[in-house]
């Protein structure tokens, strides 16, 4: 039954066949036709991303999306889901919600939340845990802090007035994630001198990128992956079918000189890829990835100068971890990064906001921090 809130004229329904999703997936055009810093998601993509029989979170979720309606339009959107793997190592407390969206009206955002709450409950959930779009390794968190730029590939962005609105729902900040940007230069000798220096002794050896080793030591990465981030605040193992998602999107993207990765005799005990950020060239695609587009991806993403670049993955097997291997694959990364192209902007991100160890090393080389990404919670 639709949840409706007859003294505002909301009425809250949920998504049910093709056009409704894709009433779902077209609203935030409605939201931020305005916002000259909104990058608008490849339709096709995230379609699939959502569907129960394509997208790899379903193999171990379950997500109910509505859509809240005002005078017969589209004014709003929430999905509230279970995570069952998150069931099995945290608690069989706790929902989710994610791809919310409401236009500037407190009363559209109350009834979704009131109707994605409703569908939990009726489940046994007791606390509304997000925005998770669907784990911490999609889309997370709520755009806080660091509204006036562009975001960075794979970076949420919503308007300001999202988080007042939560709070005056009863909200509660649960944990942070922090973007952080490097803008300055350095001179290139002295940090390799600096690489050298930190792996003196340790009998490891920087590798450089091939993509047939890479499919070789597949099996590598998915298990370094899921025990370097063991610890981190809700971290649930990426299920195979997840990593080969990733991976397959990835792989097309990687460019040699800045994808690292450190070996112990044959064994990978550390890794980390930097991207082109490709997202002022998927601004211009409104939604669209046609085949002529999906060249222009590939072309930026491999030949074009990088001005910017999105630290997106780094990664120290634990018995390794506290050595400064982040650091000096952070150093590599700059390095080659730097060396041959007219980089300007580094994105580096997401980080937890416990990994003060992270944080302490970026800051060492003039990075600073210019967005927060907050994950909110509420007892239902």
């Amino acid at each position: 039954m639709p949840f409706i809130d007859k003294r505002e004229g909301v009425t809250v329904i949920p998504v049910r066949g093709e056009g409704g999703l894709w009433e779902f997936l077209r609203l935030p055009w409605r939201i931020y036709q305005h916002d000259p810093y909104w990058v608008p998601p490849l339709l096709a993509h995230q379609r699939d991303f959502l569907d129960p029989a394509k997208g790899p979170f379903f193999e171990h979720g379950e997500a109910q999306y509505f859509l809240a309606l005002q005078g017969g339009r589209p004014a709003g959107r929430i999905s509230a889901h279970i995570n069952h793997l998150y069931d099995e190592i945290y608690d069989r407390v706790t929902g989710f919600f994610g791809f919310f969206e409401s236009l500037p009206q407190p009363q559209v955002t109350a009834a979704l939340f009131q109707a994605a709450a409703d569908w939990l409950r009726q489940r046994g959930r007791t606390r509304l845990l997000g925005p998770l779009s669907f784990s911490i390794y999609d889309e997370v968190g709520l755009l806080v802090d660091g509204f006036d730029s562009l975001p960075a590939m794979f970076q949420s962005h919503n308007p300001p007035y999202y988080a007042q609105f939560l709070g005056d729902l009863g909200f509660r900040k649960t944990f942070d994630f922090y973007a952080l940007r490097l803008t300055q230069r350095f001179p290139v000798e002295p940090l390799e001198t600096k690489i050298a220096e930190i792996l003196q002794g340790q009998n490891l050896r920087l590798a450089p990128y091939d993509p047939r080793e890479l499919e070789r030591r597949r099996e590598e990465v998915y298990e370094l992956f899921n025990e370097a981030w063991s610890s981190n605040w809700c971290h649930i193992p990426l299920t195979r079918k997840q990593f080969q998602s990733f991976y397959e999107e990835l792989k097309l993207l990687l460019r040699p000189n800045l994808v690292s990765s450190l070996l112990d005799g044959d064994d990978l005990v550390a890794f980390s890829i930097v991207l082109p950020d490709l997202n002022p060239l998927v601004k211009t695609f409104n939604g669209k990835l046609s085949f002529w587009n999906k060249l222009r991806l590939l072309y930026a993403a491999k030949y074009q100068p990088v001005k910017k670049a999105r630290a997106l993955v780094l990664g120290v097997r634990q018995r390794y971890q506290r050595r400064k291997l982040h650091q000096a694959l952070i150093l590599k990364s700059y390095v080659d990064a730097v060396r041959e192209t007219p980089c300007e902007f580094c994105d580096l991100s997401l980080i937890p906001e416990n990994l003060r160890h992270y944080m302490k090393a970026f800051k060492i080389f003039g990075a600073e921090r210019y967005k927060t990404f907050r994950i909110f919670e509420k007892e239902i």
